[in-house]
């Protein structure tokens, strides 16, 4: 058996879960000022205005009278001007996506071109020193120095010419 404080509760939690389902009804129906229907039949609401394919007769409900007279054409603008700011700011985007790609690729050619510059010049030191007609040793695979006999300096020497060419541009 209920007693008569417990029914009184639940009228008044009722009451209350009504009134706040209410008030959030009302606060969303006045942040959605536009009301349309669209190709399928389908109601939207929105704070903006509907998309210039729905006909003037599908549109419910329009913004209030005051901020109607305020700008009605600048209304019908707004989706034009959005895509238009949107568009603009993808190009700017791509634009400068475009740019720090191209630095990177300048970067990596100054530093490929320093690189170059170093082994030519290495090359032609050891160009140098081989013309130099000096006895010149190398280190075998048992470690050993073993001096370079005519062909072998011949072979070197074709070797370093082949990376003067390479990399002295």
């Amino acid at each position: 058996m209920r007693t008569l404080a417990s029914a009184h509760l639940s009228r008044m939690l009722g009451s209350t879960l009504l009134l706040t389902a209410s008030l959030l009804l009302a606060t969303s129906a006045q942040a959605a000022q536009w009301k349309w229907l669209d190709a399928s039949g389908g109601v939207h609401y929105s704070d903006l205005p509907p998309p210039a394919t729905i006909p003037a007769r599908n549109i419910l409900q329009r913004p209030a009278a005051s901020a109607a007279v305020a700008a009605p054409a600048s209304q019908a603008a707004l989706p034009q001007q959005a895509t238009s700011e949107l568009e603009k700011k993808i190009a700017e985007q791509k634009k400068a996506e475009q740019a720090a790609q191209e630095q990177a690729k300048l970067q990596q050619q100054q530093a490929q071109a320093l690189v170059n510059q170093q082994n030519c010049l290495q090359a032609q030191k050891q160009l140098q020193v081989l013309d130099t007609g000096q006895r010149m040793v190398q280190i075998d695979a048992q470690g050993q120095r073993v001096f370079m006999d005519d062909a072998q300096r011949a072979a070197e020497r074709a070797r370093i010419v082949n990376l003067i060419s390479q990399y002295c541009r």
